[in-house]
């Protein structure tokens, strides 16, 4: 017979190892103990990771349907604020917004913090903000990266406990074999803007090419016009 509480030592072991030995309830404080919170006492299923910023102004726009979908799914879901905020003020102000999520130390607090906050969003390919991972809250095995894109689809109370229910059936794997996405679609379109977003001085190589190919067709429609009066 598996020892008692094997799954609750299962889920403080994940979770102290990812977000360190102390998370956050609310601003200001020097937070409790990672496996207190994330412990047996947790009917949570699962963890949202939530990688924002005060500085961040496509954050802004996205934190409180982030909370209304938060407040429609508490029942099955811990979200966990993870900031690139850089002082105490920007941070503190910001996540009293974001109450009642939790929130890993930020990382100016320490070096163990920097350290730590680093180690995230390395370990989850974290290219740019907001991005939401979620995972299982029992394993601390991956679900999904994509799904800032999905919370901002569901507008109703039906669809966002559907997409919960989707997350629930999906099989979670070990962080060590997920395949990231960044949260982002990769279909030709997003390649094609991300190619442009990395490389702004193609921007106005396929400006020149656009404006170059509009005056083509300005004046092959002008020879056109004159061919048909003669």
């Amino acid at each position: 017979h598996p020892p008692p509480h094997k799954t609750t030592t299962m889920a403080a072991n994940w979770a102290t190892e990812l977000f360190g030995p102390k998370i956050l309830t609310k601003p200001k404080t020097t937070g409790l103990p990672t496996e207190s919170r994330f412990g047996g006492k947790s009917s949570k299923k699962l963890v949202a990771l939530y990688f924002s910023a005060s500085w961040c102004p496509p954050c802004k726009g996205f934190s409180p349907m982030l909370l209304d979908f938060y407040n429609s799914c508490k029942d099955d879901l811990d979200i966990v604020f993870i900031s690139s905020d850089r002082d105490e003020k920007s941070f503190s102000d910001y996540y009293q917004k974001l109450m009642p999520f939790l929130a890993t130390m930020p990382a100016f607090n320490s070096e163990e913090a920097r350290q730590q906050h680093i180690k995230m969003a390395d370990t989850f390919q974290i290219k740019g903000i907001p991005t939401v991972i979620v995972l299982d809250a029992k394993t601390g095995n991956f679900v999904t990266d994509n799904a800032r894109t999905e919370i901002m689809k569901v507008t109703d109370e039906e669809s966002k406990k559907a997409l919960v229910k989707s997350w629930l059936e999906k099989e979670a794997v070990p962080i060590d074999q997920a395949e990231f996405n960044t949260g982002m679609s990769r279909g030709p379109l997003m390649k094609a803007l991300m190619f442009f977003v990395n490389r702004p001085v193609y921007i106005f190589g396929l400006y020149y090419l656009i404006k170059q190919g509009l005056k083509y067709l300005d004046e092959l429609g002008q020879d056109e016009s004159e061919g048909g009066e003669l």
